[in-house]
């Protein structure tokens, strides 16, 4: 995680400590700090491999914030919370669940957080306000590990902590996906050119507002977003098959016109490897077009399209040139 200039980067638990102490203190304390010193005061407090934040949203039980100790790593974690013990404390949330060793219990022993992974030792609470249910907070460890009574009274205590802050998260995102809804409500009434007629897709205009959107989320997750640019002359049939197309795509990503016979799909959360999946599925309906590709890290060195669009333009171009189904400009 990205530690805000204006806070004092610390390293041991004392400095966590104090460093949430700092933030405690203070009014108008940043959640994504609290988040992050006070999951790296578990990792190092507890000795384990790391610490998740997770949350229930609409879209799924999805980690929200998390930190990792030195030799550790997130993998297979991030890409499926539901695969680890959370969804077990979600279903009996007015207790914690501690996990001292996976082998030595048949209810956890064949589960996917064991044997897929690699999850042995667990401890985690839910994130309750009122009687809702917003998310976990735990903590997990590679070997078996038994954690002791005031170390699951400061994830108990930390769990409240971040419950609350969760639930001021949660209220301001769905401010802000209302605000996002009322203004793409707005332009619909004011200007009926977010789609095009010619092919029947979003507009570059649409693609603006559903920009805002998504860009939070990718940022706020590092993840990479995949742009793929091709051009298909709008013959008979291809309006349906470009419907066709639109409608088989994941819930989240988006297939725009950006000029005549131009269309650009962007596929958040994707990886090159998995991009290359959906572009052959896609080749499936559209038939195949030289296609460049680009992967997009929307971060604070990349931080608006314009440069994506010209690496996947650049991409396009060379796809035409090579008479290739698929370039990829890596940037």
């Amino acid at each position: 995680m990205v530690v805000a200039k204006s806070v004092k980067r610390r390293t041991g638990i004392s400095d966590h400590l104090a460093a949430l102490s700092d933030l405690l203190q203070d009014s108008r304390t940043n959640s994504a700090r609290l988040f992050e010193h006070g999951l790296a005061l578990l990792v190092q407090a507890l000795g384990v491999d790391r610490a998740l934040l997770t949350r229930v949203t609409g879209l799924g039980h999805e980690v929200f914030w998390w930190a990792v100790a030195p030799r550790a790593n997130m993998l297979g974690i991030f890409e499926a919370p539901e695969k680890g013990f959370c969804p077990f404390l979600l279903a009996h949330p007015d207790r914690p669940l501690m996990i001292k060793d996976a082998t030595a219990d048949p209810r956890w022993r064949q589960s996917p957080a064991y044997q897929e992974l690699g999850i042995r030792a667990y401890a985690g609470v839910a994130l309750k306000v009122g009687d809702g249910v917003l998310g976990t907070l735990c903590v997990q460890h590679h070997a078996s590990r038994a954690f002791t009574r005031a170390q699951m009274s400061l994830l108990t205590t930390m769990g409240l902590l971040m419950a609350r802050t969760l639930e001021s998260e949660n209220l301001k995102e769905e401010l802000r996906a209302a605000l996002d809804a009322l203004e793409l409500s707005s332009a619909i009434v004011e200007d009926s050119a977010l789609q095009s007629p010619r092919s029947g897709l979003p507009n570059r205009h649409y693609l603006e507002i559903w920009l805002r959107a998504s860009l939070f989320m990718a940022r706020r997750r590092k993840e990479p977003m995949v742009l793929a640019l091709w051009s298909q002359p709008m013959t008979p049939g291809v309006k349906g098959r470009l419907a066709t197309a639109s409608g088989h795509l994941r819930g989240e990503d988006l297939l725009v016109e950006l000029s005549a016979d131009q269309y650009l799909l962007l596929l958040p959360h994707t990886t090159d490897s998995g991009a290359e999946v959906l572009l052959a599925r896609l080749r499936e309906t559209m038939g195949s077009h030289p296609t460049g590709a680009t992967l997009w890290l929307p971060d604070g060195k990349d931080m608006t399209l314009k440069s994506a669009l010209k690496r996947v333009a650049k991409a396009f171009t060379d796809a035409n040139h090579e008479r290739s189904s698929l370039v990829w400009n890596r940037g």
